[in-house]
């Protein structure tokens, strides 16, 4: 039986046809000044409206829109906090524009939809993304391998993460199109180990740690048991060893697992510790004024532990063999570069005598001066006495003697030990290094004639400082000479003229601060054998210009007020 369904299928198709032709050929006319049949704007239906029109049910509809309520992301939220407010004109403008530059490709009968133009509240939208960011992100976790005793694969878990940027222009659009709903932009975030690559891992790295690691030392060879090395395997999937910074990095399994560092750095210290050799700096002394070795340095030597530790992690997924790097360590101090150092010339001396002392306080003082014989001070150095004296008790072996402490004087250990600080203070004095701090004693002490030029010091404080600012190395040498102390420093002198009074003005100037003659005022004033000394130093450049003038005052009370 014929049937003529084809027929009148394609008469059907070629009148619809027909009147679209019509429809859109007839666009100028039937749409003139009209909004096309399927045009939304803000998602209202604007549809063969004029552009006045266009603009009253935008503003109805937007008078609605903006005192309801919004769910974004998921929480309802009141449009208003988030617009200002809508340009209609310049929305229902923009809009009739686009349509009629598109007459010939079917912008009047095809579907069109355009935002309303809003100004918004950028910081309500901030405010209201970061606490989402938050929540909304979740770190992805790798799966987790426990080896403790038998081997325990936890799965894998996805993240997921808020694009921020995204979500902001989710919001704008769904806001500008009067959207009820607007969806944050959440990606998902793969962890980058699944319980599936985790297996691969752990058999891997227990192959890796099977067989023994030979290490090559200095002339001697170790072997490295697989039993250490299952001991000190690690498996941290979380943090692949070789992917920081690597953008592109797809980790293998050998990335997820390596060799404790500390087990490796205590195993590679003890063998260590049978080549390591501390430099011993040469022993100096002064022959005819002049610095010279008495004793030849050592050359030291010492094992790299770090390129070690790398070597041994890289022979597990090697060849199985590592090296030990062996570092030379140069003294410091040797015969070579005494010069470089600026070790060439006695540079001052200071002295003090201690006649009448006890057997205690002589005990204290060569003690005392012994932990100062061979310090270097360093070029710019800040000195501090108490610092290089170090502990003062029985157990660094010093004796009970008299000391001055707060309104009496009283037996103590290490008393005496201000004869050696005012002997280093009178050196530094003498080479004409800056005095950062020094106390005089509280009241007269006859050891340390002339008056004016001791310094006290007391463990942690007072404290007798200095700074070495002759460009070079200082060397303190100490020497008792019958019942005199001195305190020698080698180095190299600084270009200056130095000289001592007890005025500003240099009258009866001398060397060494010895030789001053203070000038004594106040006297009786705090009591009996009381006053104050006042002496001045001197420095003059190479061209005989005064370019220092230190004033060092002394405040003396009376013994009477300090009882023992």
């Amino acid at each position: 039986m014929k049937t003529d369904f084809p027929r009148k299928l394609l008469t059907a198709a070629g009148f619809a046809l027909g009147l679209y032709l019509i429809a859109v050929i007839s666009q100028p006319i039937l749409f003139a000044s009209r909004f096309g049949m399927f045009t939304k704007i803000g998602g209202v239906d604007v549809s063969f409206e004029t552009p006045t029109a266009a603009k009253v049910k935008l503003e109805k509809a937007f008078a609605e829109y903006s005192i309801g309520k919004v769910l974004i992301g998921g929480n309802v939220a009141v449009t208003g906090d988030y617009v200002k407010g809508a340009d209609f004109t310049e929305t229902v403008d923009a809009a009739m524009l686009t349509e009629q530059r598109g007459y010939f490709s079917f912008a009047k009968v095809s579907k069109q939809r355009f935002p309303l133009h809003l100004s918004y509240n950028d910081q309500a939208i901030t405010d209201l993304l970061m606490p989402a960011y938050d929540k909304a992100s979740i770190v992805p976790v790798d799966a987790s391998i426990n080896l403790d005793g038998t081997t325990t694969i936890i799965p894998e878990r996805d993240g997921q993460h808020l694009m921020m940027v995204e979500s902001r222009q989710n919001i704008l659009d769904g806001l500008a199109n009067m959207d009820g709903t607007i969806d944050y932009k959440i990606v998902t975030q793969v962890p980058a180990l699944t319980a599936a690559e985790a297996v691969g891992v752990v058999a891997q790295a227990e192959a890796n740690v099977n067989e023994p690691i030979t290490l090559l030392g200095d002339g001697t060879t170790y072997t490295i048991q697989a039993t250490d090395l299952k001991n000190w395997l690690k498996i941290s999937p979380a943090t692949p060893k070789t992917s920081v910074a690597i953008e592109s990095f797809i980790p293998s399994a050998s990335d997820y697992y390596y060799l404790d560092p500390t087990k490796v750095y205590h195993y590679v210290d003890a063998l260590a510790k049978g080549t390591d050799a501390i430099a011993v700096n040469a022993k100096l002394g002064v022959v005819d004024g002049k610095v010279v070795v008495t004793t030849p340095e050592t050359t030291g030597k010492t094992v790299d532990r770090d390129y070690a530790i790398s070597q041994i992690q890289a022979a597990v997924t090697g060849n199985r063999t590592a090296t030990l790097k062996i570092t030379i360590v140069k003294a410091a101090i040797h015969a070579d570069n005494l010069a470089e150092l600026g070790l060439t010339e006695l540079v001052s001396t200071g002295w003090t005598d201690f006649s009448g002392s006890s057997t205690n306080r002589v005990h204290n003082i060569v003690a005392g001066a012994s932990k100062f014989n061979g310090v270097f001070i360093s070029p710019d150095e800040d000195f501090s006495f108490n610092k290089a004296l170090g502990i003062v008790d029985a157990s660094t072996g010093y004796l009970p003697e008299l000391v001055i402490l707060a309104d009496k004087t009283v037996p103590e250990y290490g008393g005496g030990l201000c004869q050696v600080s005012s002997t280093a203070f009178r050196a530094a004095l003498n080479a004409g290094l800056p005095i950062l701090e020094r106390h005089a004693h509280a009241y007269p002490v006859s050891y340390y004639k002339p008056y004016g030029v001791d310094a006290t010091i007391y463990l942690p404080t007072p404290d007798l400082r200095f700074k070495n600012d002759t460009g070079k190395y200082i060397m303190i040498q100490t020497r008792i000479e019958g019942k005199k102390l001195y305190f020698d420093f080698y180095g190299t002198k600084k270009p200056v003229t130095i000289t001592f009074s007890g005025n500003d003005k240099a009258i009866g100037a001398v060397f060494p601060v010895e030789k001053v003659t203070p000038t004594l005022s106040e006297q009786g004033f705090r009591g009996p054998n009381s006053f104050t000394a006042v002496i001045y130093r001197h420095i003059y450049d190479a061209t005989g210009k005064l370019t220092d003038n230190d004033k060092f005052t002394s405040k003396y009370d009376s013994p009477n007020n300090y009882p023992h």
